[in-house]
């Protein structure tokens, strides 16, 4: 008998590949022992008959070495030349991690879901006060009692790194004050309005007379009159060269001056004119007073003359007369 070393070798491709190879070189060698070398070529057509079935029939792939090794080594060749060939990932089925993005994204929705307190609280007061001007009953200003309330709250809730802090520290003591009032009118109670302290005088002082106006230096100021159709408010020059106290025809047809006779009168350019007179009720300049005034009727412009405030010592300023005893 000859003797016959076995040989496995082992070439460069996939698992099946390798284990075919491997069956071949076994059934290849053992033919050679046991049949001899005339019969072993005949044995070995008839596998690779038996194997061309197999492949035929079951879809294996018995294939000769050199094709097997070819097709090994175009599948190596083509995973080489193109490895990005493979499938792309399912975005759909791919879980995704949380992000710093997600997380900042988040954290932005939750702060802007905080809700502005300062914003809040300035709506309700705005609420309060419309309700306020209108209230006619009890529920109306037991209503506009509740929104002072919500006011004031979110003047409370406002956090200190908020830049309206100090702001709303201080409204919301206002509005605590508003609902109090609003509380005692839902209760019936009336609110006596808070008379402002009078400032102090200084000594001697009769009477202040407000400055709106200046006529070629001289001051303008308001003088009410009262006659025995109405009493109005007209703007006179106060005019310390005028003896009497002069009104325009108008005037006295306004407020329903009776003429009691005539006059005659020094105008400023030295000529004597006369001129109808009569008696206001009541002459009003500032703080001051004068009850049943004899006044000229005539001309264009009304003066005020020393026959009102001649008794008293003047100081004029540029916004106000102050007469003095």
């Amino acid at each position: 008998m000859k003797r016959v070393v076995v040989t496995v070798s082992y070439r460069k491709g996939t698992l099946k590949d390798n284990g075919q190879r491997f069956v071949r070189s076994i059934i290849l060698n053992l033919c050679f022992v046991f049949l001899g070398e005339n019969m072993a070529l005949y044995s070995l057509r008839w596998v690779a008959w038996v194997g061309a079935s197999c492949c035929v029939l079951s879809g294996c792939s018995w294939l000769p070495l050199s094709q097997s090794e070819s097709a090994a080594d175009r599948t190596d060749a083509t995973a080489i030349a193109t490895p990005e060939t493979a499938t792309p990932p399912n975005p759909d089925t791919t879980p995704v991690a949380d992000t710093p993005v997600a997380a900042q994204s988040t954290a932005s929705s939750a702060a802007t879901q905080q809700p502005n307190y300062f914003s809040e609280g300035v709506t309700r007061a705005e609420s309060a006060v419309a309700i306020g001007q209108s209230a006619q009953s009890p529920d109306d200003w037991q209503l506009a009692a509740s929104r002072w309330q919500q006011a004031a709250r979110y003047m409370q809730q406002v956090p200190q790194s908020d830049p309206n802090y100090s702001t709303a520290q201080q409204k919301a003591q206002e509005y605590a004050q508003h609902l109090a009032i609003a509380e005692k009118r839902a209760a019936g109670e009336s609110i006596a309005a808070a008379q402002p302290a009078a400032p102090d005088r200084p000594p001697g002082l009769v009477a202040t007379i407000p400055i709106v106006d200046s006529m070629g230096g001289t001051p303008v100021v308001p003088v009410t009159l009262t006659g025995d159709r109405s009493s109005q408010q007209f703007n006179m020059l106060f005019d310390t060269g005028a003896s009497g106290t002069l009104i325009t025809p108008a005037m006295a047809d306004a407020i329903g001056v009776v003429i009691t006779g005539s006059a005659v009168v020094t105008v400023a350019d030295g000529r004597q004119v006369e001129i109808p007179v009569g008696y206001v009720d009541t002459l009003q300049v500032g703080d001051l007073i004068i009850r049943d005034l004899w006044v000229g009727i005539g001309g264009d412009v009304a003066l005020l003359g020393q026959d009102v405030y001649g008794e008293y010592g003047l100081s004029i300023g540029s916004s106000q007369i102050d007469l003095y005893d």
